[in-house]
């Protein structure tokens, strides 16, 4: 906005009719491209639709009489068709009947859940959109299924698989013919504008310009030339002109009036002398400037009171007020509190209110009235109090209400009560010093809120400590309740698995498979739970025994050798000749902590990847160097001798990488790194938290290092020094 404001008139018109037309050129290119975009979409899904709906009809044949023959031929014939990627035709218990191929990395599912697509109804939609695969979405591919019918009936599916990259192509091609016709019509408009503006913009510079000359010259009798036209900027230069004439017959007047009134003043300078009224008020003014610094000074306190006193004791003396209130406002009732805050009795009222309590009274009346008046008004009052007797006034006070504000919000107002009306002085040091005051009270006021806060949230952290230590001492004590039953679970699932009761038939297997798979996750995730629980409870101990480290490397792999073998995914095992054959350590916890990384490292690995598994000894001084500034610990590091011996052991892989953006969290219980990768990744979250506290158990620390599509390294550190000791 600045920027705008600062350039030259020529440019801002060029620049205000270059904005209007081509904010209507881009809209109505983007209508184009909107248009274009949902025509093509509409073309291709009514194409889709009829190659799936004559395919699923011609299939009704060759699954009513199982023809794979013929449902293979019916599928072979999509082969035309440039964009389809893959088809299959299911039956009605959603297993593949035929399959069709044209892309090896496009494999579509070998169930399809015909219950779910359709939810029971036979009389289903001939086409939509398959939900399951949101993969494909995700890029440019899509997915449709179109039911069989016989007789009305649904007997299987037909499910495509279309590339729709060229749809985008062919849009993009129409975006950049779009964007070249609407840059060179912006290049027009511009062309066009720079020409239009100087009907404005020169006429106006003429004035600038000879305006320029007058002010740096005080040269008045410059006139402004090329004023013949009628409309506005014609009758602009003309009155310009004319004022320019007015002025220098003034200054012709001004410098002879200016010579004669400097013969006087030289004439009577030294007869002047300063009236006792004029001292008085001079003195009053340093009086006031005095007060208004130290005023100024006292407004630095936090104290709400301590700046109402002072404040209200400073004014009512510079004032020669008899008596003043400081009235605050209730944001809750959102009316002013009839009761002062802070109230000043001067000596000539200290007496009355003792002898008659009923004139303090009466002021308090008054004041609380005004209050409210200058709240609805936002104004200044100023107003003459005669004697009321009946309110125990037995003499006329000068009422000044002034509102207390910040920035146009209400906190108050301040009651003064004179003997005499106030001079202009006086009443610019009232008027000055209470909006001083408004800033203070704010201040001062919002120091009272934080503390309130800041105790009432150190209450709710302590609460939330409290829950927090009640919930792990709660999973710890349960760890024989939680898993006892579902060693049940899964010890009779096996028992059935083995056939020791009679023989199972295939449906039978598939559950009981299902079964055994889910407990023993359970199991592993309420194991997780509960040593993780332990550890925050404090419950968790170490014991550190001779442990072989070869042995607790190779077990490592051993547990998930089946799995990476299934994914030929090779294991690499490196130990350095450093390492000694046994250290101390809690051979169960670090057991864990290996086989945690280790499985963690294959289900994050695509097929024919690598796993490397390391182990080596090195010394606290490498420690700064070797683990990243985030993952630091300064007691680590520093306490001990730099030669120290740490194990150092690491999981590398060659797995999809984790983003920058989620490094800092990946230790954090029940963390993942993104939604789309824990759909395709299965896990709780736990195993890394469970290995950072583990690590953390054995006075060590973990990191990692990674990047997307290049793989992952997590290493931890044990010291070996203080544990063999």
């Amino acid at each position: 906005m600045n920027f705008f404001r600062d350039l030259s008139l020529k440019n801002k018109l060029t620049m205000i009719i270059l904005a209007t037309s081509g904010l209507m050129i881009i809209i109505i290119a983007a209508f184009f491209l909107v248009n274009e975009a949902v025509s093509i979409r509409r073309a291709v899904f009514h194409n889709l639709s009829a190659i799936a709906g004559i395919t699923a009809r011609n299939s009704t044949a060759a699954l009513s009489f199982d023809d794979n023959e013929t449902a293979q031929e019916l599928l072979d014939a999509l082969k035309v068709e440039p964009h389809i990627l893959a088809a299959a035709l299911y039956k009605k218990n959603g297993r593949v009947f035929a399959k069709l191929s044209l892309d090896e990395r496009h494999v579509l599912p070998d169930y399809l859940n015909m219950d779910s697509l359709f939810k029971g109804n036979p009389v289903a939609p001939d086409l939509f959109i398959y939900p399951g695969d949101t993969d494909s979405v995700i890029t440019s591919n899509l997915d449709v299924v179109a039911p069989v019918r016989l007789r009305g009936k649904i007997i299987g599916a037909v499910f495509i698989r279309v590339d729709q990259s060229w749809i985008y192509h062919q849009l993009w091609m129409f975006t950049l013919t779009v964007l070249c016709v609407v840059i060179g019509l912006i290049g027009i408009s511009y062309f066009i504008s720079s020409k239009l503006q100087r009907i404005v913009s020169e006429p106006i510079e003429k004035l600038a310009s000879s305006m320029e000359r007058v002010r740096n010259r005080q040269d008045y009798s410059i006139r402004v030339s090329g004023n013949e036209s009628i409309d506005e900027l014609g009758m602009l230069m003309r009155g310009f002109n004319e004022m320019l004439e007015q002025i220098q017959e003034q200054d012709r007047r001004l410098q002879k009036n200016k010579q004669q009134l400097e013969r006087q003043v030289a004439l009577r300078t030294e007869a002047l002398k300063l009236s006792e009224s004029q001292k008085r008020e001079l003195l009053l003014q340093k009086k006031i400037q005095s007060a208004y610094s130290d005023l100024v000074s006292r407004m630095n306190s936090i104290d709400i009171d301590d700046i109402l006193q002072k404040c209200l004791s400073s004014m009512a003396e510079v004032s020669g007020a008899a008596w003043g209130a400081v009235y605050l406002w209730d944001d809750s009732t959102k009316k002013h509190i009839s009761i002062p805050r802070k109230e000043y009795i001067g000596p000539e009222l200290e007496q009355c209110k003792f002898d008659k309590p009923s004139c303090i009274d009466g002021l308090h009346d008054i004041s609380t009235k005004k209050s409210r008046q200058v709240q609805e008004n936002g104004t200044f009052i100023m107003e003459e109090i005669d004697q009321d007797p009946k309110r125990g006034i037995f003499k006329p006070f000068t009422l000044l209400v002034f509102p207390l504000e910040f920035q146009e919000k209400a906190i108050g107002s301040l009651v003064l009560a004179t003997n005499s009306r106030p001079n202009d002085y006086t009443l610019s040091f009232l008027h000055n010093s209470t909006r001083q005051l408004g800033v203070a009270l704010h201040n001062a006021m919002t120091f009272e809120d934080l503390l309130k806060k800041s105790a009432e949230l150190e209450e709710s952290n302590m609460e939330l400590q409290r829950a927090s230590r009640m919930k792990s001492n709660f999973l710890a004590n349960m760890s024989h309740e939680l898993r006892t039953p579902l060693n049940a679970i899964i010890g009779f699932s096996e028992l059935l698995l083995d056939q020791h009761f009679g023989e199972l038939n295939d449906v039978q297997k598939d559950y009981l498979t299902d079964v055994l798979t889910s407990g023993r996750h359970l199991l592993d995730l309420i194991n997780d739970i509960l040593d993780l629980s332990k550890i925050e409870a404090g419950k968790a101990e170490v014991i550190l025994e001779d442990v072989v480290i070869k042995d607790i490397l190779e077990s490592g792999f051993t547990m998930i050798r089946h799995k990476a073998f299934k994914h030929n995914i090779t294991l690499d095992l490196d130990l350095d000749d450093n390492v000694p054959d046994t250290v101390k350590a809690d051979e169960q916890k670090l057991k864990q902590i290996i086989y945690n990384l280790v499985s963690n490292a294959v289900k994050f690995t695509p097929d024919n990847g690598t796993i490397r598994l390391s182990a080596s000894v090195i010394e606290r001084a490498v420690l700064p160097w070797l683990i990243p500034e985030r993952f630091r610990k300064e007691e680590l590091e520093k306490q001990g001798h730099p030669k120290d011996r740490f194990l150092l052991i690491s999981v590398e892989d060659t797995g999809i990488g984790i983003d920058e953006e989620h490094i800092d969290k990946i230790f954090d219980a029940f963390e993942q790194v993104d939604s789309s990768r824990s759909k395709k990744y299965k896990g709780t979250g736990l195993g890394l938290s469970l290995c950072k506290n583990l690590v953390e158990l054995h006075g060590g620390v973990i990191w990692v290092k990674s990047k997307p599509g290049e793989g992952s390294t997590f290493s931890f550190v044990i010291p070996l020094d203080s544990n063999n000791e």
